[in-house]
């Protein structure tokens, strides 16, 4: 990895020329040249270079001196001595002011080659070790972080930070216009950044989305400034493309308004992979939104259908829907941390498909409850529950004595609880209604137990009619699962409806609905609601 700045520091012309213009750009080094001690320090401080050969005998000042020297002004820059007169304690000395390495002259170009690669390769492990924890931090925040604004701010931020650069901006590609405008930046003038546009086909950011390829332009010896945008023009700079499912949507360039510091293909790398993290970001962000706009839908859907004469309540859903949403954010953020750990653009592209198929699913969820309306607010009160079982019971009665079915009540004294009478009835009306057709036409009997145990009450319903198949078992609570038809004859029968409401009001006033059932002898569904304060009722159902 070579494209560091080399300052050499030699009195020597000749041997001067030799390093500057023979040897070290042979390998690729940009080389800075000093023929004193002063000028050195004053090159270091002004260029900034990677790292610093350094004769030991100069006219103004020894090896020595400016090592100290530099050690004050840039103490973490490597140093290489190169003297003519091999001395241990001269050595021994400059390794104690930290100089990393001592080559005796005459040299041959490969030996000083390798003592500028041993020294350069801490400052390199160092730098590289930086980026990964920068991109390593950037990726967290990819996956923990939402906001968008902050999301690309801090990814256009990482870029200025790694490339070292003056300026850096992120631009996306207008769809209707198919101009690049500003979307995040960071150290642009109100100038630079007021009303930024560009056109894709009369720009070098619009060159790296017609291409999909970085552009990296500047520099020393370039000569030229390279324009942005009008009246926007810069030393050097670096486009990379944002890509997405093969399309580029984007540029994340970085630039130098002032050095004319050239990027390196180091920093073309480093802003490549942040390019990577940002394109994450807006599908990220973008799928998010969907979602949460989906699950604001549900939610007022919830609200909306709690009281509803048709289905009863969105949020007796709340177990299926609840369930199937949770395996979607699961397959969406398992598989966006896949991508973010790949380096393999078709495994991040495979790994992005499924995050879109994972919210287009959940679109189809929620589409199919904002068809139900009517918003009415649940009123959680002290209130009896006897009397929220005996109302629907004293409706059902003439009913089930039709249809040949005997109604016998096992009531014990149980203290009132916090609850919606309303929806306590309503999930008795339901059940009682499963326990009515499962016994149609041959009637039966069916008992309703109400009782204390320990600190809830227990609502049984008991019926001796054909019970629930083995193979519906598992999905009983499920939306839209049923064995009924038309014939039933309750508001809810053959919706499949009935259970996921009853559970879901349930659910929501912090208890437990459960069912035991034997094929042919009738089926037992009890529902427990707790003896609680009304906090802890309506705390555990904003939870669920």
């Amino acid at each position: 990895m070579a494209g560091e700045k080399i300052l050499v520091v030699e009195d020597s012309p000749e041997f001067l020329r030799i390093l500057a213009e023979d040897v070290l750009p042979l390998h690729g080094y940009e080389v800075l040249t000093a023929a004193s001690g002063e000028q050195g320090v004053s090159k270091l401080c002004l260029e900034n270079p990677d790292i610093l050969l350094l004769d030991l005998q100069l006219p103004d000042m020894s090896g020595l001196q400016i090592v100290k020297a530099v050690q004050e002004e840039r103490g973490n820059v490597p140093i290489i001595l190169m003297t003519a007169y091999g001395s241990e304690s001269l050595a021994v000395e400059a390794f104690r002011l930290g100089v990393k390495d001592y080559i005796i002259k005459p040299f041959t170009p490969a030996q000083v080659v390798d003592a500028i690669e041993r020294a350069l390769g801490e400052t390199r492990l160092r730098r590289e070790n930086e980026q990964l924890t920068i991109l390593s931090a950037v990726g967290t925040s990819v996956v923990s972080l939402m906001d968008l604004e902050e999301l690309l701010s801090c990814i256009v931020e990482a870029g200025v930070y790694v490339t070292k650069a003056e300026e850096g901006f992120l631009l996306l590609v207008d769809p209707e216009t198919n101009d690049l405008y500003l979307r995040a930046g960071r150290n642009l003038g109100e100038a630079e950044a007021q009303g930024f546009r560009v056109k894709v086909e009369d720009s070098l950011a619009g060159q790296v989305v017609q291409t999909g390829k970085p552009v990296r332009h500047g520099g020393k010896g370039t000569g030229r400034d390279f324009k942005v945008k009008t009246g926007y023009f810069v030393k050097s700079l670096l486009h990379v493309p944002l890509q997405l499912r093969g399309e580029v949507i984007g540029v994340l360039s970085v630039d130098n308004q002032v050095s004319d510091q050239e990027f390196s293909g180091d920093d073309e790398h480093a802003l490549s992979a942040l390019a990577d993290y940002a394109a994450i970001s807006i599908e990220n962000a973008t799928l998010y939104d969907e979602l949460r706009k989906n699950m604001g839908h549900l939610k007022r859907s919830q609200e909306e259908l709690i009281e509803s004469s048709k289905l009863a309540s969105v949020g007796t859903l709340a177990a299926g829907v609840a369930h199937e949403f949770n395996n979607l954010l699961a397959a969406i953020l398992g598989h966006a941390q896949m991508g973010l750990m790949s380096d393999d653009l078709d495994e991040i592209k495979e790994a992005l498909g499924v995050v879109v198929h994972s919210v287009d699913r959940a679109k189809r969820i929620s589409s199919n409850l904002l068809a139900f309306a009517r918003r009415e607010e649940p009123t959680m009160e002290l209130a009896d529950v006897t009397e929220a079982v005996e109302s629907p019971l004293r409706l059902m009665e003439m009913d089930l004595e039709r249809v040949n079915i005997k109604l016998a009540r096992k009531f014990s004294a149980v203290p009132p609880i916090i609850c919606d009478t309303g929806q306590v009835s309503q999930v008795c009306l339901n059940l009682l209604t499963n326990a009515r057709d499962a016994m149609f036409p041959g009637g039966g009997t069916l008992t309703v137990e109400i009782k204390q145990d320990q600190e809830e009450v227990v609502i049984a319903f008991c019926d001796t009619g054909s019970g629930v198949p083995d193979h519906i078992m598992d999905r009983l609570f499920e939306p839209f699962v049923t064995t009924k038809g038309p014939l039933g004859g309750g508001p809810l029968a053959g919706t499949g409806l009935g259970l996921p409401v009853s559970y879901g009001i349930v659910k929501n006033h912090g208890g437990t609905i459960e069912v035991q059932t034997e094929a042919g002898k009738g089926s037992t569904f009890t529902v427990r609601l707790p003896i609680k304060g009304v906090d802890t009722v309506q705390s555990r159902a904003d939870v669920s």
